[in-house]
Parts: structure tokens; C-alpha cells; sequence
């Protein structure tokens, strides 16, 4: 029965998001939509889109909401729920109200659109039926969530649908899977870009997003070097991608626990080099690889022994199948123990790790000096930091403590 009452609920909130939709488009009848899919650097790619447009459009994004309740809750303009009966209950009487009370107007609306499964409430085909954008861009296949899938293949056939569906292409052409599965005639080729932001340290990994930003601004008639400037002024990242934060014992952190994925990882590695040692490289688990994941840890554990002088590893997953050489925990307390008892002065210390159950932005707050920390935490620097994730976390920890 919970089953049927969350598809009936899903399919109360797209039928009010469609028609949000729709009086939006009315409202102004010039409403460009970017839908924005791939396995890794969606939220990139999005971020640096909105900072190339945003000067010269008035843009809406659904940052932090790209499933299939996440979209519609952000097409009617709900902030994201903190998972409680409540909260969805509230939604559900609000919904109606919001076409009475939601009249935000914007020129372009940039869409993630996250799938995880074939089949509907969480295929393209499904978002797709809720929002049909104008644009589409297609980064990249990798196998995160290839449980629930049988190959890449798959994967790569159910994001090419929104190449399918949309009147101008944008792809990834370097990555195979994109090149052999996107079919449309209007097909504009990304090209990666190295854009240096103030600020900030960029691996190479969001030259294709940068790219991609670049590519959609020129599809909406902004030139590059004023896109590429719109850059340089308004790109920032997102808590715990790719952020660079001071340490004990004078160390500095790469706090990338966000999530993780074999590419996102293997490119965060390849940054870690260009850094002097002592580098230790903390990675936790990968998760929603299916029959991938033994391979995928494996390969990953071959590859960071060559650009690493210590290798941490959390969960249960990188335990069983990192080698010998790895330092290995469950949890991440235990690991930021170890840490804390065994920092070498001027370390470089990579964090990275997948969300469920791992949650390595927790071992990277312990590695921060208490002052410096505050700081960090009240400009939203490191991420799930709300009450209802501290909540979680905190009952994970004593269940497994």
C-alpha cells in the first residue's frame, strides 16, 4: 500500500507542476528550458551554466532537487522536505495553493535531471513527462546506479532519451556511450575549457561542465567572452566539491565528500598529484555499482596507490576489496580517530566517499581547527549539515558505536 499511495502522490505533484508550467509559459511565452543529465557533474554543470546566464537572464535552477519528486517540489517552488510524514502532508494541502500564490517569472529554467532506475518513477522517460525542456545536455556515462540497471549501455540509452526529445543537442562526444547513443540532428559538440575562477582551484573534471556552460550560452546568443567573464564573476562551488580548507597539523583538505563515482574519484587523484607530499587520499565507499562495484574498488584501490603516499579507506565495500596497503575502517569516526592520532605536518588530504551511511563530510569537520570550523559551517561550506542529516548521522553513529 505505501508502494501506490507514493505514486499517487508523485502523480499529484506533476500534474500541479505541469500546470505551474504551463502559466509560467504564459506568463512569458519566451521560457527556454535546459534539461542537464549524465552520471557525474550535473550540479557542476548546472552552477556554471546559471553563473554564464545569469546576468543576462533571469534563471531559476533546481539545485539540490533533480528526481522525480524533487523536480515537480521545485517547479512549484517548495523548498526541499526534510523527509517526515509531516512535511510530505503539508506539501500535499499546499500544492493547489501554489498556483494561486507562486507567480515567479523567469526567462530560462536549468534542470538536473537525475535518473536511477529504467523503469518509471525514476527513468527519463518519467521526468520527461513532467518537464520537456528545449535544451539537452548529455556529459557523460559512468556506473553509478548500474544496480538497478543490466550495462552502461542502459544507462546510456535512458539519458540519451532526453537528447531525443529536444530541439538542440549538447554532448559530451569524448565519451563513447554519449557519442553512440545521442540522436539528434541539431548536435552541438562540448569542448572542454579551462577557466581560471577566482577563488578557487578547478581539477579538470568541470572542464567539461565549463565547457558545457559555455556551450549553452552560446546556443542563447551570449558570446563567449562575455559568458567566459559572467564566469570568472559568479561561478562557486557547492559545499564539499572540490573544497579546499586548512587542517591540523597545517594540513590542507580536498573536502570532496559530497558523493563519489570511479571517474569523479580518479579525476579528484589525478588533482591530489599535483600536490607535494605527504598526500593521503581518505575514500569511502562507492555505492549503486551493482555488479560493477567489485571491479570499480578494485580498479580504484590499482589507481590511487600511484598517486597517493597513504590510503584511508571507509566502509564496508572499499574493506573488502581495497588491498593490503590501505588503511582500512568502517565508520568514519574511526578513521578520523586514526587521523587525528597519526597526521603528519603539511599533509594534502583527499576526501572523498559516497553519501549512505558513509558520510565522510563528518571525518573532514574533525580535522578542522574548532575556530576555523565555525567558520566554515556558518558560510555552508561542508555538506548535510541540517538538523534532519546531524539527526541521521547522530543515529547512525549510536547504533553502530
Amino acid at each position: 500500500m505505501p508502494k501506490y499511495l507514493s505514486l499517487l502522490f508523485l502523480y499529484y505533484l506533476r500534474f500541479f507542476a505541469r500546470l505551474q508550467l504551463k502559466k509560467v509559459k504564459l506568463l512569458n511565452p519566451k521560457l527556454i528550458t535546459v534539461g542537464i543529465t549524465g552520471s557525474a557533474g550535473k550540479t557542476s554543470t548546472l552552477l556554471a551554466t546559471e553563473a554564464a546566464l545569469k546576468p543576462n537572464f533571469r534563471v531559476k535552477t533546481n539545485y539540490g532537487g533533480n528526481s522525480e519528486s524533487g523536480i515537480p517540489l521545485n517547479i512549484l517552488g517548495f523548498k526541499n522536505p526534510d523527509f517526515t510524514i509531516v512535511s510530505w502532508l503539508k506539501i500535499a494541502l499546499l500544492t493547489p495553493f501554489k498556483l494561486l500564490t507562486n507567480w515567479k517569472i523567469y526567462d530560462i529554467y536549468l534542470i538536473e535531471m537525475g535518473i536511477d532506475s529504467p523503469t518509471a518513477p525514476k527513468n527519463m522517460s518519467y521526468l520527461l513527462s513532467i518537464v520537456k525542456p528545449d535544451i539537452g545536455v548529455f556529459l557523460n556515462v559512468t556506473p553509478v546506479h548500474l544496480e538497478n540497471f543490466s550495462s552502461l549501455d542502459q544507462i546510456a540509452e535512458e539519458k540519451a532519451k532526453l537528447i531525443s526529445s529536444v530541439k538542440t543537442a549538447i554532448i559530451n562526444k569524448s565519451d563513447p556511450l554519449v557519442k553512440n547513443y545521442s540522436k539528434n540532428k541539431n548536435t552541438i559538440a562540448i569542448k572542454p575549457i579551462k577557466i581560471d575562477i577566482p577563488g578557487f582551484i578547478l581539477p579538470h573534471i568541470y572542464d567539461i561542465s565549463l565547457g558545457a556552460a559555455l556551450a549553452i550560452a552560446n546556443a542563447l546568443k551570449i558570446d563567449s567572452s562575455t559568458a567566459i567573464n559572467n564566469l570568472k564573476n559568479n561561478f562557486h562551488l557547492p559545499p564539499s566539491r572540490s573544497s579546499i580548507f586548512k587542517g591540523l597539523n597545517n594540513s590542507t583538505i580536498i573536502d570532496s565528500s559530497y558523493n563519489s563515482s570511479p571517474l569523479a574519484t580518479s579525476e579528484m587523484l589525478s588533482f591530489l598529484a599535483s600536490y607535494p607530499s605527504p598526500k593521503i587520499a581518505v575514500l569511502g565507499d562507492m555505492r549503486e555499482l551493482g555488479a560493477a562495484s567489485k571491479f570499480a574498488h578494485q580498479n580504484l584501490y590499482k589507481t590511487v596507490l600511484n598517486f597517493t603516499d597513504q590510503v584511508i579507506s571507509v566502509g564496508p565495500l572499499t574493506s573488502r576489496f581495497f588491498g593490503s596497503k590501505a588503511q582500512k575502517f568502517m565508520y568514519w569516526w574511526q578513521a578520523a580517530d586514526y587521523l587525528k592520532n597519526n597526521l603528519p605536518q603539511n599533509a594534502t588530504i583527499l576526501v572523498k566517499g559516497s553519501q549512505n551511511t558513509i558520510f565522510l563530510e563528518e571525518l573532514v569537520k574533525e580535522l578542522i581547527p574548532s575556530g576555523q570550523l565555525k567558520h566554515y559551517l556558518s558560510n555552508n561550506q561542508i555538506c548535510r549539515q541540517s538538523k534532519y542529516w546531524l539527526k541521521t548521522k547522530a543515529i547512525f553513529k549510536s547504533q553502530n558505536s
